[in-house]
This record gives structure tokens, sequence and C-alpha cells, in this order.
């Protein structure tokens, strides 16, 4: 933003004054966001609504309980970043069933009424504490494939001996000109969430192999010497790429169960090795116990998570690099960002009467209340004071 305003100002031949620094915008942000999150913890305007939660990964040693109210009624596409509400925001070392019940019961508070349902992924916190509160939980459908994944090929020796390759291959070839035909990384967290990339890899390897220099064709022969497995993992991605994109696209109902339900018995069970079959079984199993939470045909709801996972990605991406700072104020930027995503929310928002009507104390306040120390600024008086 600074560098912004400085290449206006010379463009205007600096008539516009003096220019806010960095700190003063993080100011403005921080009030702005703090505006937002005290005032507006009403979802989908006094509409149903419905609770997605989770909490991130370790910054420092402090976690982000999240919650984030969305329509409880799926609008015919993924939920957007315009749709979400935070209703909920807690800063801890770690959160037990508990923590997670009292999160939710303090958010329906606020925000005026229970929420429908509440996603989250299967994390037992999470899923203890939803079950606590009372509230209907939908599981996190990308969630529930790689758990499904886990469960069907985690423990296969075949499974385990081609992906010990994979590994091996990147570590052997990627300072060499065989290089440009490595398999995409395999994370370490999520894997089987991200297992897709490498199974369309593999098929790409197989229909190239025979028309590869020999050299690499040799390198990469345990590739079609994998051919089985390959494909059988290929049928189980492409029923998880088509039940994900219809469930989050068109919303979860009895007509989408039903369709789903028969794609899968046709293409993954059908004719299949037992292993295959008891993939597409555990797949039926997810999608009845989600259908079991539906209280009639005209409903649609939505069962994915991913709007909270790119909530944590964009706040991740932003904050700073400096793991000692932890989770600092920075963090009011989340419920600010769903009011400055698009021109049409923005239009609608009142900038100065917010940035007005919040002073850098109340920051400070809020701040003592909900976030531990900051280490950096231990560090500082450390420092100071040994000077």
């Amino acid at each position: 933003m600074v560098k912004i305003l400085e290449i206006f100002s010379e463009v205007f031949e600096n008539k516009l004054g003096k220019l806010p620094c960095y700190n003063t915008i993080e100011n403005w942000m921080k009030k702005l966001g703090l505006s937002v999150y005290e005032n507006d913890r009403t979802p989908c305007k006094g509409g149903k609504y419905a609770v997605v939660v989770d909490e991130s990964i370790f910054v420092n040693s402090e976690k982000l309980l999240l919650l984030l109210g969305i329509p409880a009624n799926h609008t015919g596409s993924p939920v957007k970043h315009e749709d979400v509400t935070v209703v909920g925001m807690q800063v801890g070392s770690s959160f037990c069933g508990d923590d997670v019940e009292k999160a939710i019961d303090d958010s329906a508070q606020k925000a005026g009424s229970a929420p429908e349902y509440v996603i989250s992924d299967q994390a037992h916190n999470l899923t203890s504490g939803i079950a606590k509160s009372g509230a209907l939980h939908h599981i996190d459908i990308s969630h529930a494939m790689g758990t499904i994944f886990k469960k069907s090929y985690g423990k296969q020796a075949d499974f385990l001996a081609f992906t010990q390759l994979l590994g091996d291959v990147r570590l052997q070839y990627h300072l060499t000109d065989k290089a440009y035909l490595l398999p995409p990384n395999m994370r370490t967290i999520a894997r089987f969430m991200n297992i897709s990339s490498w199974v369309d890899w593999g098929m790409h390897i197989l229909a190239a192999h025979g028309i590869l220099p020999d050299d690499k064709r040799e390198a990469y022969n345990f590739v079609p010497e994998n051919r089985e497995l390959i494909e059988e993992l290929a049928v189980c991605v492409d029923a998880v790429r088509y039940v994900e994109t219809v469930c989050k696209t068109r919303g979860f109902s009895v007509t989408i169960y039903q369709e789903c339900r028969k794609y899968i018995i046709k293409n993954v069970i059908c004719n299949a090795n037992n292993r295959r079959a008891m993939f597409g079984i555990r797949m039926l199993n997810y999608l009845e116990g989600e259908y079991a939470l539906l209280e009639d045909d005209e409903q649609y709801d939505n069962i994915s998570s991913d709007i909270i996972e790119s909530d944590f990605g964009i706040y991740k991406g932003k904050k700073s690099p400096n793991k000692l700072y932890g989770i600092t104020p920075f963090v009011l930027m989340i419920p600010l960002y769903p009011k400055l995503v698009t021109k049409d929310v923005t239009d609608k928002f009142n900038f100065k009467d917010r940035l007005v009507n919040v002073k850098l104390k109340d920051i400070k306040t809020w701040a003592t209340k909900n976030m531990s120390t900051n280490w950096v600024t231990e560090r500082t008086k450390t420092f100071k004071n040994v000077g």
C-alpha cells in the first residue's frame, strides 16, 4: 500500500501531502477489523446460518480457533469470502472439547441464534465439542475423503512401496536432466487429501512412457511396473473428484446423495477388487451419515470447510514471517477480509465512521484480553534492560 501511494504521489507531483507509513496502514486495518468483529456478529443478515470451525496449525506455540458463519442453505456455488462472517476467534496453546463447545455457544449467543449445523474435520476435540454443543455435525467432505484413502491404502504394502519409490526418485533425480519428469512433492501434512496430484502424474507417465528417450524411460520404469495400483487409485481419485465437485457446487441434498451413490456403485464398487470395493463402501458410509442429517427433500446443506482453509492460508501469507510473534492483533484482518474482497461489498462499508469510532487503545484492550504475551516484545524489553 505504501508503494502504491508513493506512485500516486509522484504522478500528482507530490500534491497528496504526507503519506501514511506501514504502521499507520496496519493500525487502520486493525481498527476496521476490530469494528467488524465486535459489531458485525450476525451472519447472513439474520437468516439461517451454519458455522465452520477449525483450529490453525501452531504459530510459535499458539493456535487460532476460528468460527465462521456461512449461509445454511447452499447458494448454488461454493462458499465465497463475501458470504462469511467471523463469529468467533480464540487464541491458545490447545483447545479441548469443552473449549470448542463454549466457543460455539458463545458465538451463538452473540449472533442472536444457534446455527443450523456445524461443519468441521474429524479432529477429536472438534468432534467432541460439537457433540457437546448439541449441534448437528456435517463432516467436511475433503477431510472425509482423505481419511477414506488413508484407511483403504495407508497400510497396503504395494502403496507404501510405491510412495517410497516416489520419494527416492525425487531425491535421486532432482538435479539431473530427468528432473522435468519428477512427480509432485507428497505433502507431509494432509498427504491423503492431496493424493490426486501424484496419481495424475502416474497416469501421465504411463501414457508417455513409450515415447520417452531410452535413459528417461529406464529411469521411470517403476511406474508401468506399478500400473495396476496407479489405475486402481485413478478410479478412486475420479470418484472423489466427482463427489466433491457435485457436493461443493450444488450443495448436499437427497437428490445429490442419490446421484453420488449411483456413481460410486457403478464406477467404484462394480467389478472391483476387494480393496477398491471397500473404498467405495466407505464413501457410501460417509454419504449415508451426511444424508441422515437432512430433514427434508428441499434441504441443500454446505458440507465443505474449504473457506476456513482459505482464511488460514490468507492470514498465513500476510502475517509476519517471524515465528517469535505468534498470533498477534494482526489476526483482526480475518474478520475484515470479507468486507474488502469485492467492490459490491466494499461500496456498502463505511470506512470513515468505523475508523473514527475505534481507538488504538481499544485494540490494545482487546489484545490484552484475547492475546498472549508477544515474545518479540519480551525479547526487546530484555535486551533493552541489559543495555
